[in-house]
């Protein structure tokens, strides 16, 4: 078991009355695909994963499996005031005694994708994942967005602190990949420290992108 550490990270959590966190369901799909590219906006995301008819079907197919997947767990954020419209989700993947993580994605059509860019970012985070972790347990949120109009209101820092409070509890470490601006927030805020930078090849469509795998430990008494 990991050993326990003290931090004095602090969170701003989303306003309780404003926004409610329920786990996702099958009717959410479409419109978690709407936040995640309402969220992850830029050339790079816009090159990777076009927001077009075909791209939408593979993530509304990616919901499904780590829906139906025992070992994960989907939330979705909904505006109350806002007749409970989706406003941002996270995915977790659950500790595994063998520290296993690994992620059915739905097929890829090679001639809708980069192959080598896909192969670079996907299999660059999985590569990180088990150089970094090893065979230990830990807690790993897979993805977290929240919806361009809605950020800076505390959504995300509520989203992660559901799985890092279950990590605490267990006394093991979380892991995630984020990108180079997003990784004082985690750190700062969350406690993460920045382990490795996933090597993601220069393109003219987006110039140059970087993502850092990141690693928490247990935090508390």
């Amino acid at each position: 078991m990991a050993t326990t550490t003290q931090t004095t990270t602090t969170t701003h959590l989303a306003d309780p009355t404003r926004y409610n966190i329920r786990p996702a369901q099958p009717s959410d799909f479409e419109a978690m695909t709407t936040v995640f590219y309402a969220s992850f906006t830029g050339p790079f995301w816009s090159y990777l994963i076009p927001n077009d008819a075909t791209h939408q079907a593979w993530w509304d197919e990616s919901w499904a499996l780590s829906h139906a997947n025992p070992t994960d767990r989907q939330f979705v954020v909904e505006d109350l005031e806002n007749n409970k419209e989706i406003v941002a989700f996270s995915r977790w993947m659950l500790p595994q005694d063998d520290g296993n993580q690994e992620r059915k994605w739905p097929e890829l059509k090679e001639e809708d994708w980069d192959m080598p860019l896909m192969g670079a970012f996907f299999g660059g985070m999985e590569e990180n994942r088990k150089e970094i972790m090893g065979e230990r347990k830990h807690w790993m949120c897979e993805l977290l967005g929240t919806h361009a109009s809605h950020q800076n209101r505390g959504i995300a820092a509520s989203l992660l602190k559901w799985g890092t409070d279950q990590a605490d509890k267990d006394g093991l470490e979380t892991y995630l990949d984020g990108s180079a601006k997003g990784q004082p927030y985690y750190i700062k805020r969350h406690g993460f420290k920045a382990d490795k930078e996933i090597p993601i090849p220069d393109h003219e469509a987006y110039g140059s992108y970087k993502y850092v795998s990141m690693v928490r430990p247990p935090q508390g008494g």
